[in-house]
């Protein structure tokens, strides 16, 4: 028997995957690499890592999330 620790479910939509990853980064209280963010779900991990990290690349090229030199991404905070 696997324990829910609570995590969302992958989105199947791809439009909806932007928007759960953003709303994970929002929640964060701290900048996160592809791999944290992929275990953030449920059903997550290695397996999803690689569509997390092109999410992560689009939602960087429109200004969603900042993209950092060590390789994690953060939240756009409202000024």
């Amino acid at each position: 028997m696997t324990l829910d620790k609570g995590l969302p479910p992958w989105p199947k939509d791809r439009y909806e995957q932007l928007l759960a990853i953003e709303a994970i980064l929002i929640a964060a209280a701290h900048p996160m690499d592809p791999a944290a963010l992929s275990r953030a779900f449920k059903a997550g991990g290695k397996k999803i890592e690689q569509r997390v990290l092109q999410a992560l690349t689009t939602l960087a090229r429109y200004g969603r999330v900042t993209a950092l030199p060590d390789g994690r991404y953060a939240a756009r905070r409202a000024a």
